[in-house]
């Protein structure tokens, strides 16, 4: 099942909303998962399953993006897990980006 998420920055206010995993009538084709291009330094929301190879990606999914969870869930599609709290922003680089759903389709 597919889900709206909202990403806050806690250090620098950089907010977004994207959608995680595929909705349950074209999850084979389509699974938006955040990333940072690597040639902009943008937050992007992209087709994780056309796109997991491409080098020009780093998703929310990697652990280099990912800091100290704590003791949070995490949001699962699948085999791919985002943490709650204290991912990298692409804004400020800090591990302050926190995820929070915002709805499921």
């Amino acid at each position: 099942m597919g889900q709206i998420l909202n990403a806050n920055c806690r250090n620098c206010n950089f907010e977004t909303d994207f959608n995680y995993g595929g909705g349950r009538f074209n999850y084979h084709e389509n699974c938006p998962v955040p990333a940072i291009n690597k040639e902009t330094g943008y937050f992007e929301n992209v087709n994780y399953i056309t796109e997991k190879n491409n080098p020009l990606y780093l998703f929310y999914t990697d652990k280099q993006l990912k800091g100290d969870n704590g003791n949070n869930n995490v949001y699962q599609n699948f085999t791919l897990e985002l943490n709650q709290t204290n991912n990298l922003c692409p804004n400020c680089k800090q591990y302050s980006f926190d995820f929070a759903i915002n709805m499921f389709y």
